[in-house]
């Protein structure tokens, strides 16, 4: 099946997810076509790219200028099903598909941003309603995890919505990132890997700081990651009084070596779908605090495979870190059941049922045919 895979971000968890899809994909037979601002890093497959300006942000200059030229994309490359991650390369596809409505598109929301950080209640309105009406332009939305299709069947047809968890390949071996031990050797290391952006909680977690460095005050707190509210969190954490203990580490060429350098993982976030960084934290072995926010509670058991606090809850937070802290037998069962836990969530298993989801729409004999009708073609005369 040909598919036109269109995104935007290129990176964090939405790049991820693309970078497996085309792996994934591409091995099980698929000929995907990549479209966004830029391709996502760690590719291990040859794909072809058309590069599409998208804005995060709402430009209706340039996303209208972007539905013209997605529409025209959509023409040259002949896609059998468009494949749309996040809210504005959703958006885009779904209004192109009024100018070529025989090309289904199934959307993944990756966090609906009408659930996600907002300061004013009207931009969750606007969104949500943005959502509601171009909701019946979606053949299927795929969502990652059942939190998130909550959400898609109070805005759209719920007969059309599935639940594709995210899933990871077992980790390769290796070993521990040089910073990341160097702070090993201060003291325990609180560690998080994350994008310095609004709506990770990292306030929350720098809030908690203070409270876990008054029981524990060796403690190391590594943020492994990079953003635009890097100054905004430095200041912050001076204004604390933690900024000796706080290491704004900043990104990593390989992040399962950062991960391997924490003694305890957490992940403080206001709103998620089904982040990644959880799964391959718990594939590590990790003991892990986390907000249960989005589908965090499906991957992570509280008290079985990780313990779960109340997002914005500092105080919670930083109880939760402690125990984590102060019992290390207790922090090693829950590492123990976060790795057991993370073979639920194999990549396979998720490329296999996207796999499925993309046959209910073109079944695969459907597929086939108009490749079998161009090659009988070619072979009569005057096809050259």
């Amino acid at each position: 099946m040909r598919v036109l895979l269109c995104h935007q971000p290129t990176d964090g968890g939405v790049g991820r997810h693309i970078a497996d899809l085309i792996d994934g994909l591409t091995g099980a037979g698929h000929e995907l076509i990549v479209c966004s601002p830029a391709m996502p890093g760690g590719l291990r497959a040859s794909i072809r790219h058309v590069q599409l300006d998208l804005r995060r942000a709402v430009a209706p200059r340039a996303d209208a200028a972007a539905i013209t030229r997605f529409g025209r994309i959509v023409r040259d490359v002949r896609p059998e099903l468009i494949h749309a991650h996040s809210s504005k390369a959703g958006a885009i596809a779904r209004l192109a598909r009024i100018a070529s409505p025989r090309t289904p598109v199934v959307y993944t929301p990756h966090g609906y941003a009408f659930a996600g950080f907002f300061s004013h209640a009207a931009e969750r309105r606007l969104y949500r309603g943005i959502e509601r009406a171009l909701s019946p332009l979606a053949a299927r939305v795929v969502c990652v995890c059942e939190a998130e299709a909550r959400l898609a069947r109070t805005i759209g047809p719920p007969s059309r919505v599935r639940v594709i968890h995210n899933g990871i390949a077992p980790p390769t071996p290796g070993g521990v990132d040089p910073r990341l031990a160097e702070l090993g050797r201060r003291g325990p290391v609180i560690g998080t890997l994350t994008q310095l952006r609004p709506g990770k909680g990292l306030p929350t977690l720098l809030a908690a700081a203070p409270l876990v460095l008054e029981r524990h005050a060796n403690v190391q707190l590594a943020i492994v990651g990079e953003g635009p509210d890097l100054e905004q969190l430095r200041e912050q954490a001076h204004a604390l009084g933690v900024a000796g203990a706080v290491h704004f580490v900043g990104p990593r060429d390989d992040p399962l070596r950062a991960l391997r350098g924490m003694d305890v993982f957490v992940h403080p976030s206001w709103a998620e779908a089904f982040p990644y960084v959880i799964l391959e934290a718990m594939a590590l072995g990790l003991a892990i605090v986390a907000s249960d926010v989005g589908g965090i509670g499906e991957a992570i058991v509280h008290g079985e495979s990780g313990l779960l606090a109340p997002p914005r809850d500092e105080r919670a937070l930083a109880g939760a870190l402690h125990q984590l802290l102060s019992d290390r037998e207790r922090a090693a069962q829950l590492a123990r059941g976060a790795l057991l836990r993370s073979g639920c969530f194999p990549r396979e298993r998720m490329i296999e049922r996207l796999s499925s989801a993309y046959a209910e729409i073109v079944p695969p004999r459907a597929a086939v045919r108009p490749l079998l009708r161009s090659r009988e073609r070619r072979s009569l005369p005057g096809h050259d």
